[in-house]
């Protein structure tokens, strides 16, 4: 138990502005020798009305505001509660921070964030909000969460399980640990366990290796007995079928007809050795409809299944959630590996290094390697996903994962211990391997070098393939990447190949012999000089890249460029760039050669980086390369300007590519996504990605009831369709600040554009002022997580989002019943690669409007229609602000592609009436009738 006085504060405010007008209730419990000695919670009146949201999460009642007193008449109090006390919260600074402005104090106190301390403590939570730990940890529940008192008892009880946890830990942990928190707020709390740990574990030894999680010598459990199963592919659709295994084992399942079809399309695919593309509606339940099939057809003839999902999210569903599952199900048993790039995995060599090298590390990254020391205790996988909430880690993840030239994982002293290669032997052994379309294509550039041979692949979130192939495909370099790959070759300091070198210069002295030392050593005292010129050389050319972007996001380079006043200075800076660049390569290519004739292993591993790093220049080599190449109908350049300046280069067509590398080598591929048919034909993602239009397809219904579980509007007098660009924000606005009324909140808005988002959210405020609904913008209230979250607390809310909103979130139920779409969402047509795919279609005598611009556009449509029905239960609206849908003789392409067989098009006026009408009981009656 901790000993001492300690005190846990919490405060409860209605913002982050002045105290005054932001506390509502403060609370302090009192801890002494590890009980509670005494509870202490105050409301202090606002000058302000406080917003609905806050009583409604709180429980304050208006009646109890109007008692609450000063928080200066508390003082004497508070200072005797403090006086010589541990003061313990929850990001305790930004309590403390409000208290000692409410009093006019500073308080001298030790301080213990619980918040910092469960980071380094619980270093893989998916969040680290008091209440979501409070859940994870098994805790006490929050009686009343955001009530001041019921927050500081959690505190505290967060605090007590990580005492728990620190005192299971060896005490060269913390040795380690002290030296890396100096003088940071958590050493405290880390002295006193380390005092407890001496005193209670007097035997217990002190570790000075790699403490790493025990694990079992075998990468899977062995297999259980089977049950006997039937090889006839109609199996599969005996389990789908009503009376089948999923119904039968499977508490909440109900047979559905189109994931039944869908399941059985895929099995005969497989066995039938076709490719085939399936749009599966919302709700279908794609997963098991294809990993049913595929675990079958690996059972059946030992072959192995890929499954390739575009986000990370998927992949860790299907491992952890889906896969687990059927494991219960299915009559025979199975192995399931999920495969992820290389830089996704902690390599324990580069972390004994980082670990020596921690002087130079900001006093953030340092606890965020603490918290990497205890992750590295509990993790199975080294995989970077669990611990991706620990602030800072981000920056240092670079220079700690597998993503390094000098490995040689054969022949690495921490191989038998190597995460990366531990998955990818799990990879060999398994029956299903997941990845995302990243690795796939990784794997394609790498002539099949990452993963095992497979001939059947099934390719859930098939609409993003085009894309991720354009982008994987391409190149890009900034002067950062170019920075990173010259510091790893030529920085004189341990880590780098030039450092790494000298440092042992009498080890390869005595291997390579003196003669031969000399010629390698008179190439190495040569890079550091080369490698300078270079960097100085970036420097200017992006320097110049950065004029010619100016404040615009992205330039096309064109063979019209070639007119431009700075095109002369950026060839001659290219030329140049190149040119030193193949002075550097030169010199790593001569110093390969005098390896070639050592046979040790040394050498071998020498070699083996340098042959790394001459790869790294030679990409880069390439990317500027293929970026002057302009005159190219074939590919894109383009600079592109962000938090940096990135010089990108693409193709503008990878079907052929992709029918050549992907599918040809394949017997069976299953292509999957609930938005990837226009007008209830393939014809558009089939050409894209390669496949020929006679490809097998099936086009699933989703099991909704769209036509009663929600409405389509379009407003027929908000946009003028012949100037589409031309809205006017203010009367926008305003029919935003109606319909989310009526809704009170509850309501998305998607945008095409976050420079129109950012045009309508000031008159949207205003118009919504004083009615106690809050306004969410992305990139003005919040990151799209943060904001994502706070409209799923609040029902009173409408929440503005554009590009990642369209997509990939799922919120069912009643806190969204209304989703508005703005514009329909066209691409610029002026970005790099839209224009130059237009203009390769149009150069083939093809309309680039019908045939690409137009289909995007329609699928993208049907990812934001796609928002508001999430489940059998979810009713709503969605509202097309958009006229040209029906105006334009282009509209009936978006309109027949949805799943609602009617719409109603009218005014604005009447469309307010409408949505008061469809949430009227008794129409809502007459629906379910």
């Amino acid at each position: 138990m901790i000993k001492g006085k300690i005190v846990v504060i919490d405060i409860e405010t209605t913002g982050f502005d002045i105290y005054n007008d932001e506390i509502i209730e403060f609370a302090a419990l009192c801890i002494e020798e590890g009980e509670e000695a005494e509870a202490f919670s105050v409301l202090i009146s606002p000058r302000r009305q406080v917003p609905e949201r806050i009583l409604r999460l709180t429980g304050i009642s208006p009646e109890e505001l109007k008692q609450a007193g000063s928080l200066q008449a508390y003082r004497d109090k508070i200072l005797d509660l403090f006086q010589d006390a541990i003061i313990v919260g929850h990001n305790v600074e930004f309590d403390l921070g409000f208290l000692e402005q409410a009093l006019t104090i500073h308080f001298e106190n030790t301080l213990w964030d619980t918040l910092e301390i469960a980071r380094i403590l619980y270093p893989n939570m998916p969040k680290y909000k008091l209440g979501d730990l409070t859940k994870s940890l098994g805790l006490t529940p929050l009686e009343k969460a955001h009530r001041a008192l019921f927050d500081a008892r959690a505190a505290w009880e967060l605090l007590q399980a990580c005492w728990e946890k620190g005192l299971t830990l060896d005490l060269g942990f913390y040795q380690r640990a002290l030296a890396l928190a100096g003088n940071a707020r958590v050493a405290g709390f880390l002295r006193e366990l380390e005092k407890t740990v001496k005193r209670k574990f007097p035997e217990r030894l002190i570790r000075t290796d790699l403490v790493l999680y025990e694990q079992d010598s075998g990468l899977f459990e062995d297999l259980e007995e089977e049950e006997a199963f039937s090889e006839d592919v109609g199996w599969i659709e005996s389990c789908f079928s009503s009376g089948g295994i999923l119904e039968n084992k499977l508490k909440s399942y109900e047979s559905r007809l189109g994931q039944l079809q869908m399941a059985k399309a895929v099995g005969e695919s497989l066995t039938g050795s076709t490719h085939i593309v399936i749009e599966a509606g919302t709700g279908t339940g794609k997963s098991y409809a294809y990993l049913i099939p595929g675990l079958w057809w690996s059972k059946k003839t030992g072959k192995k299944v890929v499954v390739a999902t575009h986000t990370i999210p998927l992949q860790e569903q299907i491992f952890k959630k889906d896969l687990p599952l059927l494991a219960q199900v299915l009559p025979f048993s199975f192995r399931g590996a999920l495969l992820k790039g290389k830089s996704n995995y902690i390599c324990l060599k580069r972390w004994s290094f980082t670990l020596g090298v921690t002087a130079e590390l900001a006093p953030g990254e340092r606890l965020a390697l603490l918290s990497v020391m205890v992750w590295l205790r509990e993790t199975t996988t080294g995989d970077w996903q669990e611990v991706s909430q620990i602030p800072s880690l981000n920056k240092l993840w670079g220079s700690l994962n597998c993503e390094e030239e000098s490995c040689i994982p054969g022949k690495c002293s921490h191989a038998n211990r190597c995460y990366m290669l531990q998955s990818r032997k799990r990879a060999e052994e398994a029956d299903l391997i997941i990845v995302n379309h990243s690795l796939l294509f990784s794997d394609i550039k790498t002539e099949k070098n990452i993963l095992p041979e497979y001939h059947e692949l099934i390719i859930d979130e098939a609409h993003h393939l085009h894309q991720a192939a354009l982008e994987q495909l391409g190149n890009e370099i900034s002067l950062e990447q170019i920075s990173r790959v010259l510091n790893l070759l030529s920085r004189s300091m341990a880590g780098s190949f030039y450092g790494n070198v000298k440092a042992r210069a009498q080890v390869w002295e005595r291997l390579l012999s003196v003669a031969l030392w000399e010629r390698f050593r008179g190439y190495l005292e040569k890079l550091p000089e080369a490698c300078d010129e270079l960097y100085q050389q970036s420097e200017e050319l992006f320097a110049t890249f950065a004029q010619i972007v100016g404040n615009e996001l992205s330039y096309r380079l064109t063979v019209h460029c070639h007119q431009e006043s700075w095109w002369p200075t950026v060839a001659v800076q290219i030329e140049n760039l190149l040119g030193r660049l193949k002075i550097i390569t030169d010199l790593l290519k001569a110093m390969l050669n005098l390896l070639d004739a050592q046979d040790d292993e040394d050498s071998a591993a020498l070699a083996h980086e340098i042959s790394g790093r001459i790869r790294n220049l030679e990409e880069m080599r390439e990317c500027f390369v293929l970026a002057q190449q302009v005159d190219q109908p074939t590919r894109v350049s383009w600079l592109e300007q962000s938090n940096r300046i990135l010089l990108k280069t693409s193709p503008v067509d990878v079907s052929n590519l992709l029918k050549e590398k992907l599918f040809a080598p394949l017997d069976c591929a299953v292509l999957t996504s609930a938005t990837i048919s226009i007008a209830n034909s393939f014809h558009h993602f089939l050409r894209e990605i390669g496949l020929d239009e006679s490809t097998p397809s099936l086009l699933v219904d989703s099991p909704f009831d769209y036509d009663r579980q929600m409405q389509l509007l379009v407003v027929k007098d908000l946009v003028d369709v012949e100037q589409s660009d031309l809205f006017n924000t203010e009367e926008v606005a305003l029919f935003i600040s109606e319909v989310t009324e009526r809704m009170q909140g509850r309501t998305l808005v998607l945008f095409t554009s976050h420079r129109f988002l950012r045009e309508i959210h000031l008159p949207l405020s205003r118009y919504l002022g004083g009615s106690g609904i809050e306004l969410l913008a992305q990139g003005i209230d919040g990151g799209r997580q943060a904001i994502l979250e706070a409209f799923l607390n609040n029902s009173r809310s409408v929440l503005l989002g554009a590009s990642s909103f369209w997509e990939g979130i799922d919120i069912p139920g009643d806190a969204l019943s209304c989703v508005i779409l703005v514009k329909l969402p066209f691409g610029p047509p002026n970005r790099p690669l839209i224009a130059a795919r237009s203009e390769y279609l149009e150069a083939q005598g093809r309309n680039p409007f019908y045939e690409f611009l137009l289909p995007e556009a329609v699928l993208r449509f049907k990812q934001g229609f796609g928002r508001l029905i999430r489940s059998k239960s979810d009713r709503g609206l969605v509202i097309l602000c958009d006229g040209r849908v029906i105006h334009k003789r282009y509209g009936r392409h978006f309109l027949s592609s949805l799943p609602v067989k009617t719409h109603i098009r009218t005014s604005r006026s009447q469309i307010l009436d409408k949505i008061d009408l469809w949430f009227d009981e008794e129409y809502q009656k007459e629906l379910l009738l």
